[in-house]
């Protein structure tokens, strides 16, 4: 109970309904190189809202290549702008409801971002989104159509290096 509150209780995701939650980990190990992530979802109204909530207290999260397809119509692509390759939030909003600290960010390949020793990149393409809010969560967040019933396959690559404390990544569904 305690952490589905602390997840839809904040000015980021409260109000939300119908909420599905996906922990992917919480005090998350070293997750070197990428790892391909994939979840099902059954949608419950015709917009689904997809965040992700980061916290990484003593390292650093990348993102990349976030998909949502209906199962119905795999080549079909629901989500925009999740490979981050406009270089710019379009589609995302931020929220940052704690005022965490190390905010995220986009970052390019190119900027050759080093964290522990590890050369941060995109999977694929320019750009990846670089995430870690030091002491709570920060949330981003996309809404997207659906039908009624239809499942979506969500997935997307993730990369941690950091300590396996005081860390979390969570997939939050809702209407």
């Amino acid at each position: 109970y305690s952490f589905f509150q602390a997840i839809t209780s904040n000015t980021c995701t409260s109000g939300w309904l119908g909420v599905t939650i996906f922990n992917l980990c919480t005090n998350c190990p070293d997750i070197v190189p990428y790892k391909k992530y994939t979840y099902n979802y059954t949608a419950i109204a015709t917009q689904t809202r997809i965040a992700f909530g980061i916290r990484e207290d003593v390292g650093v999260f990348a993102l990349d290549n976030i998909s949502i397809r209906s199962i119905s119509a795999p080549g079909t692509e629901v989500l925009s702008n999740g490979n981050f390759e406009t270089g710019s939030f379009s589609s995302w909003t931020y929220c940052n409801p704690s005022g965490a600290s190390y905010v995220a960010s986009l970052k390019k390949t190119s900027d050759n971002f080093v964290y522990r020793s590890y050369t941060y990149t995109a999977q694929s393409g320019i750009y990846y989104y670089l995430a870690g809010a030091a002491g709570a969560s920060d949330y981003l967040i996309q809404t997207f159509p659906t039908t009624i019933g239809e499942t979506y396959s969500i997935s997307f690559w993730l990369l941690n290096k950091g300590d396996p404390l005081n860390n979390n990544f969570d997939i939050i569904l809702s209407i």
